[in-house]
């Protein structure tokens, strides 16, 4: 009997072990709603640079009061996305992170503001088309340079093992950021 309780605990030791090493392999990734959120803060730094650079102060407006739910409930994802990797430094680092986004919108709006100014445009009309009910659906086909900042977490799945208990195993994610189309 003692032998057998030895055995579980040794099991049940390294298996907190094996879950530890996931949790500090996957620390300095973003999961797929930090990604999300991370998307939704570049384009948001984005959409606002256009309402100073192309007039378009009112449809930003328009943008922000239609979203404002789920703009903040990203913007919390983002700053807690930060604090998780950053520990105190977190806001800080959020801060910056935010301000890159908006100095990066602003250099491209000046290197080509009618391209930019016609893409805000179209960005303001697809996020405010009537058949658009979330900003999940609005940010789905977008593409922003953010996308590739961060590496996503390796996804954690569950398969049988032949004797028939679940056992957990790390798949490497596919691709990086989330892709789509601008």
């Amino acid at each position: 009997m003692r032998k057998s309780a030895k055995a579980t605990a040794a099991v049940v030791m390294l298996a907190c072990m094996g879950g530890n090493a996931v949790a500090a392999t996957q620390a300095g990734c973003a999961r797929p709603n930090e990604m999300a959120a991370v998307k939704t803060a570049a384009i948001q730094q984005r959409l606002m640079v256009a309402a100073l650079s192309c007039d378009a102060a009112q449809v930003y407006n328009r943008f922000v009061s239609t979203y404002q739910k789920d703009l903040q409930a990203s913007d919390r994802e983002l700053q807690n996305f930060f604090w998780r990797l950053h520990g105190k430094n977190g806001t800080e680092e959020y801060h910056s992170f935010k301000t890159r986004l908006a100095n990066a919108s602003s250099m491209a709006s000046i290197g080509d503001i009618t391209g930019y100014c016609a893409s805000a445009k179209q960005a303001f009309d697809d996020a405010l088309n009537a058949e658009r009910t979330t900003l999940a659906a609005f940010m789905a086909d977008r593409e922003t340079a953010a996308d590739k900042a961060f590496e996503p977490c390796p996804v954690l799945t569950a398969r049988k093992a032949p004797s028939g208990n679940p056992v957990e195993r790390v798949v490497p994610a596919q691709g990086r950021g989330l892709a789509a189309h601008e």
